[in-house]
């Protein structure tokens, strides 16, 4: 306790409470003090007090110094006085006078152990067992004043820019407060808050707002002015974690963010779900990847929804947890791109009468116009190989002596179905020498000519 400067001050029996008397029965000298209920009252404020020597007399003159300890009781006895003062009489809805009269024969009890003390039906009258039901309610407020809210002294994560909602299952937060006024009825509400360590304290509220007092004097029974107990103060710690969780997409053929072809990687569009398969939102892939930042702890699922321009659906689902001790999670998700099969036959020679043609090469030109393959026909004359999504001219490199080149032709990749391509390099025609006309004795006839002229 911390003692307070010395206060003089005066008591007087004010006010009697109608219709309840009160006895005190002495065990050391066998004798009964009756008196009608009344309250004691200091002089000039009124405020009210309680006896705490039942078996010492009063004396009104007396002067008394006040204090937060008296050295006549024991710990134990100060803190069960001021606790059944703080939730007797002037407590919440303890306004009717009977509650000082009950308060005040309950603290005769824990002062003295040398008395009994009773209700009585008159003065000095028979015993009447009343008011039980109001001590019961104050005994279950003490009682009840040791109980912090069931989560009290609990440490708790929660994810970054997330809210923080405590149940208090002891039902006795509503009578604790705290400065952030997180505190409505049995829910403690705490966020969104930044990543870091917190720490957050909630007190007991006080009724009074001021002090218990008591008063001594040398000539007088002591008294106890009702005030506020010390306060209880329950304390939890919150942890809040950044989640992140990052989707890279890469081509599987080319086990890089470089799409093949003319396709892309950029524009898939995956689905969200919890572990009870409830949706919660779409991610798009941009530049390669999609970001989400503070999912909440859990185990997830995503599956692709859409894929990117020239790739074929991914039917997998992947699942993923996110937890305090795994708070970052990085999925690495391929996707096939669309690819052809061409097969190509080369022959060459005259009608009814084709041969396979070998060794025969072919430039693939994308639409940039950069050659990205060349292919050669087999002894058979075959050759197979693959084009991803997108457009593509082929042109013949070379082909047999006195036969014609294919055309360069132009193959668009937009689905998996193989294509097959049959050509042909026709031989070159030779001229017909026979119907020509021969005009060298007409050039010889003019050079004559003109010798003759000049």
């Amino acid at each position: 306790m911390i003692p307070v400067k010395a206060e003089t001050t005066s008591f007087y029996e004010a006010e009697y409470i109608d219709n309840i008397y009160m006895n005190k029965y002495q065990y050391s000298t066998h004798t009964i003090y009756y008196q009608k209920a009344r309250f004691f009252r200091k002089v000039g404020t009124d405020e009210f007090a309680y006896c705490i020597e039942p078996f010492r007399f009063f004396n009104e003159g007396a002067t008394y110094q006040s204090s937060f300890q008296l050295d006549t009781l024991s710990k134990e006895q100060i803190e069960s006085m001021t606790k059944i003062a703080y939730y007797g009489y002037g407590y919440s809805n303890h306004t009717d006078p009977k509650w000082y009269a009950i308060t005040q024969l309950m603290i005769w009890q824990i002062a003295s152990s040398d008395g009994e003390y009773y209700f009585t039906d008159s003065l000095n009258g028979n015993r009447i067992d009343i008011f039980q039901e109001e001590m019961n309610e104050i005994y279950s407020l003490i009682e009840m004043d040791t109980i912090l809210p069931s989560f009290s002294g609990g440490s708790f994560d929660i994810v970054e820019n997330h809210e923080l909602i405590l149940e208090d299952e002891n039902h006795v937060l509503h009578s604790f407060t705290n400065e952030e006024n997180l505190i409505v009825e049995d829910f403690f509400k705490i966020g969104p808050l930044e990543a870091g360590s917190y720490e957050f304290s909630f007190q007991k509220e006080l009724f009074y707002q001021k002090p218990f007092l008591f008063y001594q004097s040398e000539n007088s029974q002591n008294l106890l002015e009702t005030g506020d107990i010390t306060p209880i103060d329950a304390k939890i710690r919150v942890h809040v974690i950044p989640t992140h969780l990052e989707i890279s997409k890469i081509d599987q053929d080319t086990k890089s963010v470089i799409p093949s072809g003319e396709a892309s990687l950029d524009g898939a569009v995956y689905s969200l779900y919890d572990c009870q398969n409830r949706f919660i939102q779409d991610l798009v892939i941009e530049e390669n990847q999609a970001l989400l930042s503070n999912l909440d702890f859990g185990n997830y699922l995503i599956q692709e929804k859409k894929a990117g321009e020239g790739y074929l659906l991914d039917q997998k689902s992947y699942k993923f947890s996110i937890t305090k001790e795994n708070p970052r999670v990085s999925l690495v998700l391929k996707n096939q791109v669309i690819k052809k099969r061409i097969l190509l036959e080369k022959q060459y020679g005259e009608e009814g009468n084709l041969k396979k043609e070998a060794n025969v090469s072919f430039y693939i030109k994308n639409k940039k116009g950069e050659i990205i393959q060349t292919v050669t026909t087999n002894e058979e004359g075959q050759v197979d190989f693959f084009l991803p999504y997108g457009s593509y001219q082929i042109i013949q490199k070379n082909t047999t002596e006195g036969y014609q080149k294919t055309k360069p032709f132009t193959i668009v990749v937009s689905d998996c179905e193989e294509k097959l391509l049959s050509l042909i390099d026709w031989m070159i025609p030779v001229p017909d020498t026979h119907t020509e006309k021969n005009w060298s004795w007409f050039v010889y006839l003019l050079y004559a000519l003109w010798m003759i002229l000049c």
